[in-house]
């Protein structure tokens, strides 16, 4: 379930990349349920408000910090 933050693709689970940690020049696909129907092909360095950490980062990957 995405988290409504605003966050790059290259950090959000969602992006089709196969690297742990993708690069903003890098493209992959997007997976998110609402944007895959459009078979999206975006950077990393792209962002949305649909965004969900990938597993493995760390909070601060973009900058969030979980709730008190």
């Amino acid at each position: 379930m995405t988290n409504g933050q605003w966050g790059h693709c290259r950090t959000c689970k969602f992006f089709g990349s196969p690297a742990r940690v993708p690069l903003g020049s890098e493209e992959a696909r997007c997976g998110q349920s609402e944007l895959s129907r459009r078979e999206l092909t975006v950077f990393g360095a792209n962002g949305c408000n649909l965004w969900d950490l990938r597993p493995g980062l760390p909070q601060t990957a973009e900058g969030h910090t979980a709730a008190p």
